[in-house]
């Protein structure tokens, strides 16, 4: 069996705090909501995706 991937995301997450990394695999419900606001900068940042995926159509997307 493979064991759990770490996403580019989780990886940064786990330089700035290794106990953030250990929670999200093995204590999700500790970690608290994502509150609107920042719920609302990440719905820009996939937006920016979106764009750049139109302006760039010939690029590589790498999966997370």
């Amino acid at each position: 069996m493979i064991g759990p991937f770490v996403s580019k995301s989780k990886f940064l997450n786990g330089l700035q705090c290794h106990k953030l990394l250990w929670h999200q695999y093995n204590a999700k419900h500790l970690i608290p909501e994502t509150g609107a606001g920042t719920q609302a900068i990440f719905d820009q940042g996939h937006e920016v995706g979106e764009w750049a995926k139109k302006l760039f159509p010939g690029g590589i997307e790498v999966a997370i």
